[in-house]
């Protein structure tokens, strides 16, 4: 094994000769260090599986992963997991460049198969586990993989067991997995611009697109909140699913500071704050609108929470950093291009989406195809520091890949406003999605599987504002000509059965017809207004 790492010098280590940018709203904060993203992220020594051997060699007793079920494992104990798993891995006939699915939740466990698979060169695929129907057939298939990693209760999900070739193997919670197995003998670890993973997107404009990230790209998730703002002390919150980067960003950045992450493997709004007090988590990503739902409370400036990264709305987050005493950070990106724009200073007077981090360029481009003028809107382009921050390309589709990307310029889909050179406003999603829960839906997908439905001809999905979760989930639907009326409540029932939770609609809108553009398509804008809502159809429950 050879870990290209020098020891750190201190937790608070930043890239010599950096100038620092002091963007602080609270005066006990230390000035925040901007390291130029591609400097950090490029040295060899930050790719994950480097850090955590690194901490394992010179401090293997160091806590690390804490499950609120009672698992724990140090950087040591991580370390030799993950070794033991790219044993088991080979022994079952993985090599490089080969991909493993896993439908696992935030674990030791799943941490561990990752860091395993990228040591031998092998690809993770994490897929949801609550797809059904044509959403999970294509997300089991579409690696080509021949091994799905699962949690007992998940062995039988429908459709796990029917793609041909994949291997179905159970992963229970005792850590058993990888019992009596040796730990692997590894060469040289990964490098950052090996492939790390493989995320799919919502899919926006057709089925989901496997986006292949580098461990660069994971690296690159250190910084937002300002290194100088972390340090050994410190604890991240996961309670995120980690088919997303969101769910997988707590390990570069406790691992930069020598922190430790608390584990909870689905958000519980209600465990939520006892979690955090419990443990003395310092940070995690917060979804606002829920969190304020809860009634307040005497002791609600009472936790050791200091910083959040927002998932969700301005306001919402707003209101939950002045209630519990958290300093609030937005940050724009994607699964392709990462967090290229931050906001540091939340404010309900300052509505601009953020600053690009250094390292970044942008351009904002208008629908003739010219840069736009300062106050003007148009489509961002991101470039990054260096060809890894940016993904490896859409797994199995070059053509997409190329669309997206131009001469190393990313086309978010997102059109902004410039405010100066480097700070951007957003004005608006270019691409049919819904934003819900931090999740982005594809509208094309959702429509075409509730036009499937035998009493549907036609349909519309839009997203709705909602405090607590960004978007509710509409659908207007026509039913066949001649037909009976359909049933919102039975059509929600077999919507159901085969689609993710988070994409079931909280309202259906019965119509005679949908609007039309000249073209024949649905004219969405303004459709809303159009629409009876007090007379539509609402789910009893929300999905959560």
């Amino acid at each position: 094994m050879v870990v290209s790492a020098e020891p750190v010098a201190g937790y608070h280590s930043i890239v010599d000769g950096l100038p620092t940018v002091i963007e602080s709203r609270e005066t006990s904060l230390p000035p925040a260090v901007d390291d130029d993203v591609g400097v950090y992220a490029l040295r060899p020594e930050n790719a994950l599986p480097r850090r955590i051997a690194h901490w394992a060699e010179i401090d293997h007793d160091r806590p690390f992963l804490q499950e609120v079920n009672g698992r724990h494992a140090t950087y040591g104990q991580l370390w030799s997991q993950a070794r033991r798993c790219a044993s088991l891995l080979r022994g079952l006939g993985v090599r490089r460049g080969d991909r493993i699915v896993t439908m696992l939740p935030a674990s030791i466990d799943a941490y561990a198969l990752w860091l395993g698979a990228g040591c031998i060169g092998a690809l993770e695929v994490p897929v949801n586990p609550d797809l059904r129907g044509s959403f999970l057939d294509h997300a089991l298939a579409d690696p080509g993989a021949s091994l799905c990693f699962v949690r007992p209760e998940f062995a039988a999900v429908p459709g796990c067991s029917a793609v041909a070739g994949l291997s179905v193997i159970e992963v229970p919670r005792d850590g058993s997995l990888t019992g009596g197995v040796a730990e692997a003998e590894l060469g040289d670890l990964p490098l950052p611009a090996d492939p790390s993973c493989v995320i799919y997107t919502s899919g926006t404009t057709g089925p989901s697109k496997g986006v292949i990230v580098s461990w660069a790209q994971m690296a690159a998730t250190v910084g937002r909140i300002p290194r100088s703002w972390l340090g050994p002390t410190d604890a991240g919150y996961a309670c995120h699913p980690i088919f997303h980067i969101t769910g997988r960003s707590p390990l570069p950045v406790m691992a930069e500071c020598g922190g430790r992450i608390v584990i909870r493997e689905k958000l519980s709004v209600g465990e939520f704050w006892n979690d955090v007090r419990t443990h003395g988590c310092t940070t995690t990503t917060v979804l606002a609108g829920l969190m304020l739902a809860a009634p307040e409370r005497p002791n609600d400036l009472e936790n050791p929470l200091r910083f959040g990264l927002l998932s969700g709305g301005r306001a919402a987050a707003v209101r939950f950093g002045e209630r519990f005493g958290v300093h609030m950070i937005e940050c724009y990106g994607s699964t392709e291009v990462g967090f290229p724009i931050v906001q540091r200073e939340l404010t309900l007077d300052n509505t601009a989406c953020g600053r690009l981090r250094r390292g970044y360029r942008a351009r904002v481009i208008t629908d003739e195809g010219q840069p736009a003028a300062v106050g003007a809107s148009g489509e961002l382009w991101i470039h990054s520091p260096a060809a890894p921050l940016i993904t490896l390309g859409y797994l199995n589709q070059p053509e997409s890949t190329a669309k997206a990307i131009v001469d190393g310029w990313y086309r978010t889909g997102d059109r902004v406003a410039r405010v100066d050179h480097e700070m951007f406003q957003f004005v608006d999603r270019m691409r049919d999605t819904i934003r819900r829960l931090g999740e982005n839906i594809s509208s094309v997908a959702l429509e075409a599987v509730v036009q499937s439905d035998e009493e549907v001809a036609e349909c519309a999905a839009i997203g709705v504002p909602d405090e607590a979760t960004g978007q509710m989930v509409l659908v207007a639907v026509v039913a066949n000509e001649g037909a009976p009326p359909i049933d919102p409540e039975a059509l929600h029932h077999r919507l159901q059965q085969v689609l993710p939770k988070y994409m079931v609609p909280s309202i259906i809108a019965v119509c005679d017809s949908l609007p039309k553009t000249p073209t024949g398509k649905c004219r969405k804008a303004g459709l809303v207004d159009e629409l009876d809502l007090e007379s539509a159809w609402h789910a009893p429950t929300r999905p959560r």
